[in-house]
């Protein structure tokens, strides 16, 4: 590997990662089952506010615990869905649709483009739309100053679960 492949694998990953974590916290916080966290919780503080039984509520339930512990990281800091897809709506800088369209026909978009960032570094998800304006791909896209857009390879199923929160047609 030469010094040049690697300086460009650094500084893509050095943009591409950061990105990816942000938004896989972001649909992870959204998704979340606020309805069984609140369950948990609620069933947690009953059995530590019973004053006869001074044992603690995870060492009886292992499994649920886990499962507190697990939505309680989901979440974040995110106090139901609402306050998450909030966060996501108010994320990006600027969401443009384009593509082709038949003369005389009404246009519909074939592409998408979510700009996260600017300047250097600059952030995008890039991606083509199905025939109901439905996001059907995604990449995320990095730039840094007088580098061109590049791809980071990044899990496509955490960039459509965002990239599907927003509306790209009628």
């Amino acid at each position: 590997m030469t010094t040049e492949t690697t300086t460009a694998a650094d500084w893509i990953a050095a943009i591409g990662q950061p990105a990816i974590d942000a938004l896989r916290e972001l649909v992870d916080a959204r998704d979340c089952d606020y309805d069984r966290l609140n369950e948990l919780r609620d069933g947690r503080d009953e059995w530590n506010d019973d004053d006869d039984c001074r044992e603690d509520w995870a060492t009886y339930h292992t499994e649920d615990a886990a499962e507190l512990a697990g939505l309680d990281l989901a979440r974040g800091d995110c106090g139901s869905e609402e306050d998450a897809q909030q966060r996501i709506d108010d994320d990006p800088l600027e969401i443009q649709v384009g593509g082709w369209w038949a003369p005389f026909g009404d246009p519909y978009p074939t592409e998408y483009r979510i700009l996260l960032t600017t300047g250097g570094p600059a952030v995008r998800i890039v991606g083509d739309l199905g025939e109901h304006g439905e996001p059907c791909s995604a990449r995320l896209e990095v730039q840094d100053w007088f580098k061109p857009w590049t791809e980071f390879p990044a899990n496509e199923n955490i960039l459509l679960r965002y990239a599907s929160s927003f509306a790209f047609a009628e």
